[in-house]
Parts: C-alpha cells; structure tokens; sequence
C-alpha cells in the first residue's frame, strides 16, 4: 500500500515501486545469532553428554575448594585465639555507683565566636542548666561574646540557675588536651565562688613507652 495524502494505493508487486519501498536503507539487525542459539539449544538436547561435559568444566577443581577451606579454617584460628587473647574489662564498683552518688557533670565549651556552660545528669544524660554567651538573655549585655567578662557572666548565670534546680554539687572532667587554665579557669572560678562545689577529676594518662625509652 502506498499513502498520498488521504488516498491509499495498491502497488503490484511486478512494478519497479514495489522494488523501490522495499529497500532497507537502516541495517537491521541480523537474525543470524537468533539462527544460532536455536541451533545450540536443538543440539543440546540431541546430545546430553556434551551438556555434562560443558558442566564439569564450568565446576571448580576440588583442590582450590579444599584449601580455601583450609584457609577459612585458619583465619577462624586466628580470630578466636586473638579474642582470647584480649581481657574483657569489667567495671569497678566506684564507677559503677559513682554516677549515683555524683549525679551531675560539668561540661565547657569554649569557641572562637562564644562561651558555653552546662550542666548534665550522668544517668539520664540530660541536660539540667545551661549558660551561653551567644543567648538572647545574655548577648545584648554583654560588649563581647568571647572575652573574659562574658566567661565570668556565663559561670554567675549557670550557677544561679544551678542553685534554683537545687544542684550544689558537680564533677567537672577537662577533655583531652585542655589545661585549667585562661578562660576555661575564669569559668571555673566563677561558678565555684557563686555558691557551687566543682570537683575537678584530671584523668592520669600512662606516659607512651617511646616517651619512656627517650628519657632513658
């Protein structure tokens, strides 16, 4: 059928037109591999031996099977005899009763931009009173957010605000690096001489035993 517009014409199959609609000029795609998967299937099933034969060849030798699982083995060796090797602590009884008996932790944050107080229950892990010189309580009086007046401004408020919650007692554990010293000292001093006792706890850290072989 040829279309023109609205109007449908037969075309003879002799006629030179004919020839001419007919010509590919995209390449299609060869049916050649579909000609030949028949193929293989048909043999396939003509010859089942030959089938056995592809499988075992597709099959793993026995020997890498065996050493791998030697190595699993070995590696399972390893494992349980490097966890045996390690001692499982297990907590004392002053740091298993200790949060009881001290509820309430300190904890400063000092940043370059502002100062930050606060405190937290041990157990629950809940934050009780907290002081920070970027608040909109505190901010508009204070001339700086990060100098040594807004220190001695944040450690007044945390410890009125402390004494309110009837808190009076409190551990204060410096992070790793930290010295006692600067504005973290002013923070400290100001909360202790507003009314609430701070027990500094200073970890005791082993010295490193490149450390010790250099003094020796």
């Amino acid at each position: 059928m040829r279309i023109r517009g609205n109007l449908f014409y037969k075309l003879d199959r002799n006629s030179k037109e004919f020839e001419e609609y007919n010509l590919d000029f995209h390449r299609r795609k060869s049916s050649k591999k579909k000609d030949d998967k028949r193929e293989n299937v048909e043999e396939r099933k003509d010859n089942p031996s030959r089938n056995l034969a592809t499988k075992a060849k597709k099959l793993p030798k026995l020997t890498k099977v065996v050493s791998s699982r030697n190595v699993t083995s070995l590696l399972d060796d390893i494992d349980s005899s490097s966890a045996g090797n390690k001692k499982q602590r297990t907590p004392t009884f002053k740091q298993l009763t200790d949060p009881y008996h001290q509820p309430f932790c300190l904890d400063i944050y000092i940043s370059k931009a502002s100062v930050r107080a606060c405190i937290v229950h041990r157990v629950t892990s809940k934050v009780v009173a907290v002081a920070h010189s970027i608040s909109k309580d505190m901010k508009f009086d204070l001339g700086s957010t990060r100098n040594s007046t807004a220190c001695a401004a944040v450690g007044a408020i945390l410890a009125q605000r402390a004494l309110g919650d009837d808190i009076h007692d409190v551990i204060y554990t410096p992070r790793k690096g930290e010295r006692l010293a600067g504005k973290l000292q002013i923070v400290l001093q100001s909360i202790i001489d507003h009314g609430i006792n701070v027990n500094v706890k200073i970890k005791q850290r082993r010295p490193n035993k490149a450390a010790q072989l250099h003094t020796v």
